[in-house]
């Protein structure tokens, strides 16, 4: 199946999200360290296998992985990454400000600044 004939599915769960705590934002918090903690082991894993690789085959060392400055293109695309996992980690944040916003219209959070 190609690219353009997948169907993409709303990310929204429908009913409430169970709570572990009494308070929805422990809740949220406990949501986001996960999703951080997630990321964090992901590309802990990857970076282990691409160093390792690349030391076994004489290509560079640890040296050189400290030296690296990045250039624009790779600080852009930083950049992009950033916002991918922010947006990832900050997703039950972002989809209760939405929620808030839908809510009450025109009396949402910067409204009146």
């Amino acid at each position: 199946m190609s690219d353009e004939q997948k169907v993409k599915l709303p990310r929204v769960a429908k009913g409430p999200r169970p709570m572990m705590f009494d308070d929805e934002a422990n809740d949220i918090l406990l949501s986001m360290n996960v999703s951080l903690l997630n990321e964090l082991i992901v590309t802990r894993q990857r970076l282990d296998a691409v160093e390792r690789l690349l030391e076994s085959k004489g290509i560079l060392n640890q040296s050189d992985v400290n030296a690296f400055r990045p250039d624009e293109a790779a600080t852009t695309d930083r950049e992009a990454l950033r916002e991918d996992i922010s947006n990832r980690v900050f997703y039950l944040l972002l989809q209760q400000a939405e929620r808030a916003e839908k809510a009450i219209p025109g009396d949402a959070p910067g409204d009146n600044i």
